[in-house]
């Protein structure tokens, strides 16, 4: 009998149940040693990121005063800017401890600023025709620079002299823009004019002069419409060569002279962009800065968001 139930115990059936048992302990503790992983796992990932976005937001913090003390310095040089000055020199990729970071220094005052149609509120004829030649250029009806003039002076009257109430159905916000989404409330802007105006203007707390040694040659050439081809050849090579140290430099090479206040030689108004990227994180930084000709430079805006 006791041949028989050793026999029984040693058979394939119970070797077989033996093997499935043991395969399920096995299974079992792999599930429990995950279950005891995974929050482990997840817990090492929040830190890791909450680490390099410490680390992140700390780099931007030293790129802004870099920025700073940059064009800072710069103004310590004289009040010309140009493109062949260190701060428009642009930093490429550098690696820093556990990341990187690259960014550029930027004149705003390149572009056409939209406020300059009504300095100190007055709106002004020569900044207007360069308006509507920008307008018309991005496919912007060029008539609303005069709805756009209303909407800035700080009068509640029309570029022609009827009442805004009666030419717009309301008062308009006579005061400068403070943003492109301003332009919404201006009547007859849509979402496509500000689209496209932004590629070529800027919007700045101030009045502002076109630098003519920074300004892109495509709004160099619409500001200054009846300058022969040859002639603004001749300028743009002559301030890559040697930036113009004023104005009337520039009205003696071409010959005529220019419109007072709307171009200037040096700027007030810089924006700075940068990558910042850690193993866990990506982020881009943007700055407005304001540098006046007397006084501290300083941030006048500041916006940190995720980089792709």
């Amino acid at each position: 009998m006791m041949h028989r139930l050793r026999h029984r115990l040693r058979s394939p059936r119970h070797d077989g149940a033996a093997l499935v048992v043991a395969m399920l302990l096995t299974a079992l503790g792999a599930a429990v040693a995950a279950q005891m992983l995974s929050p482990l796992a997840g817990w090492l990932a929040r830190e890791q990121r909450a680490r390099d976005t410490q680390a992140s937001y700390t780099l931007a913090d030293a790129a802004t005063a870099w920025a700073q003390t940059v064009l800072a310095a710069d103004a310590r040089l004289g009040p010309v800017d140009h493109l062949g000055e260190l701060w428009a020199t642009p930093l490429p990729p550098t690696p820093v401890e556990g990341g990187t970071l690259e960014g550029r220094i930027s004149d705003l005052q390149a572009n056409f600023n939209l406020n300059s149609i009504a300095p100190q509120g007055i709106a002004n004829a020569a900044n207007m025709a360069v308006a509507r030649a920008l307008f018309a250029d991005a496919g912007v009806p060029a008539q609303l620079v005069d709805a756009l003039a209303d909407a800035i002076d700080r009068d509640d009257v029309t570029i022609d002299g009827q009442s805004e109430r009666q030419r717009y159905g309301r008062a308009l916000r006579n005061a400068p823009l403070r943003d492109y989404a301003d332009l919404l409330e201006v009547p007859g802007f849509t979402a496509s004019h500000v689209q496209a105006l932004a590629a070529l203007t800027v919007i700045l707390p101030e009045a502002t002069p076109i630098n003519l040694n920074t300004a892109p040659p495509r709004v160099l050439a619409l500001a200054l419409p009846a300058m022969p081809r040859d002639v603004f050849e001749r300028l743009l090579a002559r301030r890559t060569q040697q930036p113009f140290s004023n104005v009337s430099d520039v009205a003696t090479l071409i010959g005529q002279p220019l419109p007072e206040g709307v171009f200037g030689v040096g700027s007030r108004y810089f924006g700075v962009e940068a990558v910042i990227r850690f193993a866990h994180v990506a982020h881009r930084l943007q700055l407005r800065i304001a540098r006046p000709p007397q006084g501290r430079t300083s941030v006048i805006s500041r916006l940190i968001t995720n980089a792709a």
